[in-house]
């Protein structure tokens, strides 16, 4: 056992070394913690996608040539340490998911790691309840000092010890080290009485420093206990470098020579990237236990059954007001399919984003979040890489709780959705702290996460089964009030074009009549989906008159883009408290105002 933690080392620090870029701290002082965790772990190195595998989670993914040096050890045929970190390699220096390399989540951004290892553990128990042994799997996490000093790891793993997932067994790597320095010169927090509190189960490996053979017993404690556990593995970052024990030691780089004097003091002759053949045989010995295990899985019928591609769709019930149509929309779409589950951050009474006929048998469609909206969304990423097409839902003001994992939902490229409401400026009375006048383009900014702000119901019926049948990462803004049901009545030979995007889209359209009524002809174009707009039948020789309650930002890029010229009504500070009239009058969103503006373009 020794000699196999000892070759890890070796082997990730080659890596870094090759690559003159990576953290050998971690790699040296986690590889026990690493060892004993995949020698627990049931997976399939030849099918890193097989469904009822046992996940890791490295949270602390600065790690992530410990983990490639593990997955190349259990027999992952495609690791190749000599491309670690170099342009064009998948052995990128933070994987996030890659099933081809047997990579099931492991993160850049600290804390988010675990947040997600809770969504897994979640899917499991759910699928579990619903499924029985055809999904009956161990989801473990990797974490450090930094990971859990950040808040989502406080959010996630409150939920977790609340609602008792005891498959799940986080290992913390406990250095006592951070970046800049000592743990005890930012946080003096008992981190075992914390997860006590939370209702966790706690195992505090207290036999020595670096002990593989603990770690390994203490997962097997863990098993079988019906709470979360928390195995605080206490090790000395920098193991067996000049730095040890050291925040030096945290993205050192080690020399060759000082690689070959750990191998030549481990007792490992192996040339570069190379393995002993007793190591070999050590860890070939172990695959084939878990290959064989993975063999005799077959899904259920049941199961089968959901994980199935369906064709999704949505039916128009003559309403109104955004929320009760999507509330509906989602029931609709809850219906049809297995695997839409989510919740919101108790605020569901408000945005109306929860499933009907909710049942305590298992078959609940909803999650109750509390008011955790961060963890809200890395769990809901979990979920997604379990199988699920999750939901989640807050106020778009509050999104920016959302925004760092909504970052990685686009990143993994995961089919979460993301409803918001109380849209733009359209939250008046509770004042600017509710108002999101640059959440609109911050949102689609974001790389691969279209945004949808539909302006009537069939728009937002379109867009919620667009979504969910797309499978990928979306985000749906829905406004507070009510959505026009006016249709725009465009013309012949226009003199201005009026875009816009949701509940603005009716004020244009009261704005056309009025110009009508002056003998000039507008033309009104909602565009739900900026990605998705298509200029081509713009009538480019005219003016364009873009109109957003929020920052006018993409209106101005999307000129640009389609080759517009005109001018945009847009509101780019923070709001005020009042009515909704007052406050949109202020802010010159209303009808006549609109229509002068288009006249003021014509002139």
């Amino acid at each position: 056992m020794e000699k196999a933690v000892n070759t890890l080392r070796v082997l990730a620090a080659e890596a870094i070394s090759n690559a003159n870029s990576g953290h050998s701290g971690i790699a040296l002082g986690a590889a026990p913690l690493m060892y004993a965790i995949y020698k627990n772990m049931n997976f399939d190195p030849t099918d890193g996608a097989w469904f009822n595998r046992d996940r890791f989670v490295m949270s602390a993914g600065h790690g992530s040539a410990l983990l490639y040096a593990t997955l190349k050890c259990f027999g992952v045929k495609d690791i190749d340490l000599k491309t670690f970190r170099k342009f064009g390699s998948e052995m990128t220096g933070h994987p996030e998911l890659n099933d081809k390399l047997c990579v099931d989540c492991s993160t850049g951004p600290l804390g988010q790691g675990i947040a997600m290892a809770v969504g897994i553990a979640l899917a499991e128990a759910k699928l579990n309840s619903l499924y029985k042994s055809a999904v009956d799997h161990y989801t473990y996490c990797l974490v450090g000092d930094g990971c859990l000093m950040e808040g989502a790891s406080y959010e996630a793993c409150s939920l977790a010890g609340l609602w008792k997932l005891g498959k799940l067994i986080v290992i913390y790597d406990c250095n006592q080290v951070t970046l800049d320095g000592t743990r005890a010169s930012a946080d003096a927090e008992d981190t075992a009485k914390r997860f006590e509190s939370m209702d966790w189960n706690v195992i505090d490996v207290k036999r020595g420093l670096n002990d593989a053979k603990a770690v390994d017993e203490a997962i097997q404690c863990a098993k079988g206990n019906p709470r979360p556990t928390l195995i605080i593995a206490h090790t000395s970052i920098g193991y067996g470098s000049k730095n040890v024990g050291s925040n030096k030691a945290h993205g050192s780089v080690l020399t060759v020579e000082e690689i070959a004097d750990l191998k030549k003091k481990w007792g490992i002759s192996a040339s570069a990237f190379e393995v002993d053949p007793d190591v070999v045989k050590h860890f070939k010995e172990l695959s084939v236990k878990k290959i064989g295990s993975a063999r005799k899985w077959k899904p259920t019928p049941a199961l089968q059954d959901f994980l199935k591609s369906r064709k999704l769709t949505c039916k128009t019930k003559g309403l109104v007001n955004a929320r009760d149509i999507g509330h509906e929309m989602l029931n609709q779409l809850a219906t049809q399919s297995p695997k839409i589950w989510g919740g919101s951050a108790d605020v569901a009474s408000s945005t109306k984003m929860f499933v009907d006929g909710d049942n305590k048998d298992g078959s609940s469609k909803n999650i109750a979040y509390g008011v955790r909206e961060f963890a809200m969304a890395a769990i809901s990423n979990g979920l997604a890489l379990h199988g699920y097409t999750p939901f989640c839902s807050t106020f778009f003001g509050f999104s920016d709780y959302c925004k760092p994992a909504m970052r990685i939902t686009a990143l993994m490229d995961l089919p979460v959705t993301y409803i918001f409401t109380h849209d733009g400026l359209g939250n008046p009375p509770d004042g600017p702290t509710h108002q999101a006048t640059e959440h609109i383009v911050a949102m689609r900014l974001v790389p691969n996460i279209k945004l949808y702000r539909p302006s009537s119901e069939s728009e937002t019926a379109l867009a919620f089964e667009s979504v969910f049948n797309k499978g990928k990462p979306a985000c749906i803004v829905l406004a507070r009030g009510d959505l026009n049901k006016e249709q725009p009545q465009n013309t012949e030979n226009p003199r201005i074009n009026m875009l816009s995007t949701g509940s603005e889209v009716a004020l244009c359209i009261r704005a056309q009549k009025i110009l009508r009524d002056k003998g000039i002809n507008a033309n009104v174009q909602s565009i739900p989906c900026l990605d998705e707009f298509d200029a081509s039948d713009i009538e480019k020789k005219i003016p364009v008159l873009g109109v957003e309650l929020g920052n006018g930002t993409s209106f101005w890029a999307l000129f640009g883009k389609n080759n517009l010229h005109g001018d945009v009504l847009s509101f780019d500070n923070f709001g005020k408290c009042g009515k909704d009239a007052d406050v949109l009058k202020w802010l010159g969103f209303t009808p006549e105002n609109i229509a002068n503006k288009a006249i003021d373009i014509l002139k």
